[in-house]
């Protein structure tokens, strides 16, 4: 690959979407609507993805380098620090919960969280945009896995920050697909019949750096 800037993302817009577990994902170029909530602000740290993989080594007494090494976990997180106060952050931040009127009033509300059985497994979207190029990252299913850390202090705003598990669907399906329109994830063309028979030239920018 070439060196391009022009190939380099920034996440101008970014947003996060929750749903009920499966729901089905907008069709492309359809913004999120109902069941779908949108978190609102994040903290400027932004999404963070964690794709990570835990492997075995395994060696055999004729070698100092492994042998064979074994996928054993792939865990996945999405990590992220909501700003706005509201019904839906709170629900995700405590997994679970209801709202209800405070006795008679009509404008004073009370929460109660969950037990600790509650289950609250959702499907999530992450909607970056920067310029033209459009990125969805969509997630079957979904769970908080972390407790709730909310600091208040006078010169900051409260947040809640969770950490979201991804988790397998139901189905045995891929957890998550990105969809983009992004030409830089176009796939490759096959090679014609004529440049299969063209001699390699070497790159010149790659020689500059070599020497």
């Amino acid at each position: 690959m070439a060196y391009d800037a022009g190939d380099i993302r920034v996440a101008g817009i970014a947003s996060i979407f929750l749903a009920p577990l499966d729901t089905p994902f907008p069709a492309w170029g359809v913004p999120p609507d109902d069941p779908w909530v949108d978190l609102g602000y994040v903290t400027p740290d932004g999404i963070t993805a964690n794709y990570g993989r835990e492997v075995t080594e395994i060696y055999a007494m004729q070698s100092a380098d492994p042998v064979r090494v074994i996928s054993t976990r792939t865990p996945k997180t999405i990590g992220f620090s909501m700003m706005q106060q509201g019904r839906d952050q709170l629900i995700l931040a405590m997994g679970g919960g209801t709202y209800a009127l405070e006795a008679l009033e009509t404008d004073v509300y009370r929460y109660t969280p969950p037990s600790a059985a509650v289950i609250d497994e959702r499907a999530m979207l992450v909607e970056m945009i920067d310029g033209v190029h459009i990125y969805r990252w969509e997630y079957k299913r979904v769970q908080n896995r972390e407790g709730v850390e909310q600091t208040l202090q006078r010169e900051d705003s409260a947040n809640f920050p969770v950490t979201m598990q991804i988790l397998t669907p139901a189905d045995g399906s891929a957890p998550f697909n990105l969809i983009t329109n992004d030409p830089a994830y176009a796939p490759a063309l096959p090679l014609t019949t004529d440049e299969q028979d063209e001699e390699p030239v070497e790159d010149e920018t790659y020689e500059k750096v070599r020497t």
